[in-house]
């Protein structure tokens, strides 16, 4: 044995270097991997014939040696070619088909925000709103982060947007420069997990499979089928996915924030208040008596206690259903209800708190619409209701609580904060919202998104040059019809037996669809016509591509392992670990240091497939599969964004003015590394974390 290697160990070593040598090449990375592939195969072919590649077995009483490809390289061929036929292609293209759509739609959906200027609207107006506080732009892109996380998915797009809006900014109003590029290069990978992330989509295509090979191993190890021993199916969605990184996300930004807010109450030279918008011409704060945060308190108070009373209703069987032992019980309220309840609950608080002068009788009126809708879904409304029944008992409420809405919704965009931001976090809430809430599933919200985005991008344009964009605002109002009648009604024209109440809805909902059409053609249009379409859709198209182009790349690098059983060798030592934390924590490990080298697109095509039918074999009452998953992703975040090698780090230097080092934004990201690290401590000692919205919401 040559060097003291075994021919599997030697041949996975020439793949190595040969994978990173390609990528360090500087050709595109989709090319250096499948070339990359090729050449490793050529090369351990040739020291295959010439007899330094071998394994020694004992058969027969004798130590022989046996060759990595025992028929030689022409029978390795034709067996990965075999592989390759018999399931590998379909298993990344036909199964999961359905998922990987979700990928253009998402990046299309991100880019269309992008470029219609949307985000530095975001930012710009975050900023005049926390500016005054200590730490103020810095929250304001922590803030601003976190939404384009949910809009774009994408890090490389929203590092490069704050970097090149945000920076200069924040430079010029004094903020230190390590802060700045601290703040801004561990906000934009927030696009690594919350959801809608591109991460957890293209995870989501591998890692159900994953889960479900290795139950089976595991079955099949205790002589027992999946369901008996698991009691269930299998099964991973991405759906759920989304559901387990919303929790973890939202923490990992409250943590940013909570440091750059102690930061500057600690170094007020180095991130002052900046006074960047005009005072309050309306005396907010005087009704308030100028305490902020009595303000804050009044605004979010409300929503805050609708949620909790909403998890603790949930837990305790009020709203939505439980199954007990194949026995489905329904609560007395119905958790779309109670969605709605919350929704339309705050908005119509948010008015009151923020123009708490103005005439409250349609505030009232709002309110005793939520409390009838409450009250007739509790004792009037069953389970299994139809359509027409629900509208005899809602239609009351409901004009009460239109009524309150169109005034809320008149006041609170009167305030220039809320008229920038609501567009696009309705878009994310609609997104979202249909995930989280089992509606359907993420290709479909994808499918949402990205024509919202369009609609979203031509509203931008059509007030820039002064024109109305009353037909963006009817489509718009027409989805949201369509989503009423399809959480009501049955809209199957195919039934034979259709009543009366169903044959309305299916007319109405036909003329919103062509009404929500007809404003998405047009919008189209609008973006053709500023010549704002093209960049979009060529951005999208290069985005797309990338991706699909490295999945078959590393499709063509798993078959050159898999040709010399190197991805046998790999799973059998993962599986010489007996506590599956340890090897989860190696695998993290391994994970991590991959990250300073390779993009998180080659890391999930490449080495996920080789680990995860070894660490996705755990008993998930132990270790949840949703939870490996997020840890991961965070994992994966936090190799982004650390010293010498993180990607984020090579985005922003790409975009920062000259005066601002390399050195400077080394030292700003390490107490957000830090911050990282805490994070992945507290997924790690509390899967709750992960695993508590899945289990509350209901599936996909």
């Amino acid at each position: 044995m040559l060097f003291g290697f075994t021919g599997v160990e030697l041949s996975l070593i020439i793949v190595g270097i040969s994978l990173f040598g390609g990528i360090l090449s500087g050709y595109p990375v989709a090319y250096a991997i499948s070339g990359s592939a090729f050449v490793s195969f050529v090369v351990i072919a040739g020291l295959n014939e010439a007899g330094l590649l071998y394994t020694l077995q004992e058969i027969n009483g004798t130590v022989q040696k046996i060759p990595v490809f025992e028929g030689g390289w022409e029978r390795a061929i034709l067996s990965t070619l075999s592989t390759w036929s018999q399931g590998v292609f379909s298993r990344a293209f036909g199964g999961n088909v359905e998922t990987l759509l979700a990928v253009p739609l998402f990046v299309l959906m991100g880019i269309a925000l992008e470029r219609s200027n949307i985000a530095e609207d975001l930012l710009t107006t975050m900023a005049k709103l926390f500016g005054t506080l200590p730490g103020g732009l810095a929250i304001a892109v922590v803030l601003v982060g976190t939404l384009l996380a949910a809009s774009t998915g994408v890090v490389g797009a929203t590092v490069v947007t704050m970097g090149l809006i945000a920076l200069p900014t924040m430079l010029k109003n004094g903020y230190s420069k390590s802060l700045a590029t601290g703040v801004i290069a561990t906000s934009g990978t927030l696009g690594q997990i919350i959801p809608p992330s591109i991460v957890i989509v293209l995870l989501g295509s591998i890692v159900g499979d994953m889960y479900a090979i290795g139950q089976e191993n595991r079955a099949n190890e205790l002589g027992v089928t999946v369901l008996e021993m698991l009691g269930e199916p299998a099964v991973l969605s991405t759906g759920t996915l989304f559901k387990a990184a919303f929790i973890p996300g939202i923490m990992l930004a409250l943590l940013y924030a909570a440091y750059a807010l102690g930061y500057a109450l600690l170094n007020k030279d180095k991130a002052p208040p900046v006074q960047l918008g005009e005072p309050d011409s309306y005396g907010l704060l005087s009704y308030y008596n100028n305490n902020p945060w009595l303000m804050v308190g009044a605004a979010v108070g409300p929503l805050v206690a609708m949620v909790f009373a909403w998890i603790l209703m949930a837990q305790t069987g009020i709203i939505g259903t439980t199954v007990i032992e194949e026995e489905v019980t329904h609560g007395p309220l119905s958790g779309g209800t109670f969605a709605l309840f919350v929704l339309c609950g705050f908005l119509i608080t948010l008015a009151l708190a923020l123009r708490p002068s103005y005439d409250k009788k349609p505030i009232i009126a709002g309110l005793a619409g939520l409390a009838l809708l409450l009250i007739a879904d509790w004792l009037y409304v069953p389970a299994d209701a139809s359509g027409g029944d629900k509208f005899q008992f809602y239609i009351i409420p409901a004009i009460l609580i239109v009524y309150g809405l169109k005034h809320a919704l008149l006041r609170l965009l009167e305030i220039e904060t809320l008229r920038v931001v609501s567009p696009p976090v309705i878009l994310i809430v609609a997104v979202l919202g249909s995930i989280l809430g089992g509606v359907t599933n993420p290709t479909a919200a994808a499918s949402l998104g990205a024509a919202g985005a369009m609609m979203l991008a031509a509203n931008r344009k059509l007030k820039d040059s002064g024109q109305s964009t009353k037909p963006i605002i009817w489509a718009s109002l027409a989805v949201i019809v369509m989503l009423l009648m399809r959480g009501n009604f049955d809209l199957r024209m195919t039934m034979e037996d259709t009543s009366f109440e169903d044959k309305i809805a299916i007319l109405v909902s036909l003329i919103a669809y062509h009404i929500a059409l007809f404003g998405l053609l047009y919008s189209c249009w609008i973006l053709i016509r500023e010549k704002t379409m093209s960049p979009i859709i060529n951005e999208t198209t290069k985005v797309t591509s990338m991706v699909f182009v490295i999945l078959i790349a590393s499709l063509f690098l798993s078959l050159t392992i898999r040709s010399f059983g190197g991805e046998h060798y790999i799973q059998e030592f993962l599986q010489s670990f007996e506590d599956p934390r340890t090897l989860l924590i190696i695998v993290m490990v391994v994970l991590f240091l991959l990250g300073f080298v390779l993009d998180f697109i080659e890391i999930i095509f490449i080495v996920i497939p080789i680990v995860g039918p070894v660490i996705y074999a755990a008993d998930p009452t132990l270790m949840p599969p949703a939870w490996i998953t997020i840890l991961i992703a965070v994992n994966l975040q936090t190799s982004f964004i650390t010293p010498p090698f993180g990607f984020a780090l090579f985005y922003l230097r790409g975009v920062a003015p000259k005066d601002v080092t390399t050195m400077d934004i080394y030292r700003g990201v390490i107490p957000f590394v830090i911050i990282q690290v805490i994070g992945l401590l507290l997924l790690w000692h509390f899967p709750e974390i992960t695993t508590f919205l899945p289990e509350l919401l209901p599936a996909n």
